[in-house]
């Protein structure tokens, strides 16, 4: 079955409600850390992450993940760090093309790595790319303040660079993301603008998750109605310069979409480097694991992932109760700004705190 009509199906198998699922993901996540050269103020990472390396994800996943990425729409080279700072980076690269040339392919990166040979080698590359620059600044001072490094002109010259190479509207697509936080919001126009301006093909923006106590008052939920003011320029602007935005649900709006069978679980799979699996960024805990023993399929039909669909389907899941894209109507409760994975049994109002 090719690509396509994996997708297809899968399409089908999701508009008919099925729990038990014959099409494969149309989109996987690999976990391809890297060293980071930054420290955001909203950043998830540990102080230990287990740095991506080529021949031992061969080794652990070619025979039981490998033929599924050849049916996949996208492949999402994702993680902590940029991974196009390590040593293989360009043998990475070259591996993924070669293998699934007909795969797209897309990974974030804060901009520092988007040397030239980088941006060469992606613009030349038989796969469609898309990239999500994660910038969270329209200036250096802010910049500096948000990721704590000076080089936010390089980087927008990397920026520049790179969509100089690409050929009219093709490959690779480059967003720019703006994770919004007490600390950066009012920039948000001015953020638009600037993405106007170096012809990105889109500015999405997010709400921070807290990790850790630290970053409580990093949340936008403390501003809630110089956030909604801010969005609501942000959006009316963006129509105005015709910059294609995604925008986070706003606080305490009169109505909110229907809710919907969230997709992710029934469409994609994220698979860290010792193969531990999360449906998504935002899930509780998952105990499954890819181990060269089982195949993909073993996983992404297993008694987790049933449970997991139809309980959506039933709109009884528990991440209905905290994930903004499952549901988006509960932006207004301050558990949906929280990451819940690891925190299984605690209160999380109690946890953090409830005199907001």
């Amino acid at each position: 079955m090719t690509g396509m009509n994996n997708s297809q199906l899968n399409d089908q198998e999701y508009s008919l409600g099925r729990v038990v699922l014959q099409s494969s993901p149309k989109t996987i996540f690999i976990q391809a850390a890297g060293p980071c050269n930054a420290s955001c103020a909203f950043c998830s990472r540990g102080p230990q992450y287990e740095m991506f390396d080529l021949e031992d994800h061969r080794r652990r996943f070619e025979r039981n993940l490998y033929p599924y990425i050849a049916k996949a729409q996208t492949l999402i080279l994702t993680g902590s760090g940029e991974f196009l700072r390590l040593a293989e980076a360009r043998e990475i690269l070259k591996f993924f093309d070669t293998e699934f040339p007909e795969v797209e392919k897309c990974f974030s990166t804060n901009g520092s790595s988007l040397v030239p040979w980088a941006c060469e080698k992606i613009v030349s590359s038989p796969s469609g790319y898309t990239i999500h620059v994660s910038l969270h600044a329209s200036n250096a001072f802010l910049h500096k303040l948000m990721t704590r490094m000076d080089n936010f002109s390089q980087i927008v010259e990397n920026i520049r660079y790179l969509k100089g190479l690409r050929s009219g509207a093709g490959s690779p697509r480059v967003n720019l993301i703006f994770v919004a936080t007490t600390l950066n919001i009012e920039d948000l126009p001015d953020f638009v603008r600037l993405a106007a301006e170096l012809k990105a093909d889109r500015v999405i923006c997010y709400y921070n998750y807290i990790y850790v106590p630290a970053q409580k008052y990093l949340s936008c939920f403390f501003k809630q109605g110089l956030t909604n003011r801010i969005l609501d320029t942000a959006q009316k602007l963006a129509g105005e310069l015709g910059m294609q935005i995604d925008l986070p649900p706003r606080f305490s709006q009169k109505e909110y979409p229907k809710l919907d069978t969230c997709r992710e679980p029934f469409s994609q799979i994220m698979f860290d480097a010792q193969g531990r699996v999360l449906p998504c960024d935002a899930s509780e805990d998952c105990y499954e694991v890819l181990s060269p023993e089982h195949d993909l399929m073993d996983v992404w039909n297993s008694g987790y992932y049933q449970d997991l669909r139809k309980s959506l389907i039933e709109k009884k899941c528990p991440c209905l109760g905290h994930c903004l894209r499952a549901n988006p109507s509960i932006v207004n409760d301050f558990k949906s700004h929280v990451i819940h994975r690891g925190r299984q049994g605690e209160k999380i109002d109690i946890l953090w705190g409830d005199n907001f």
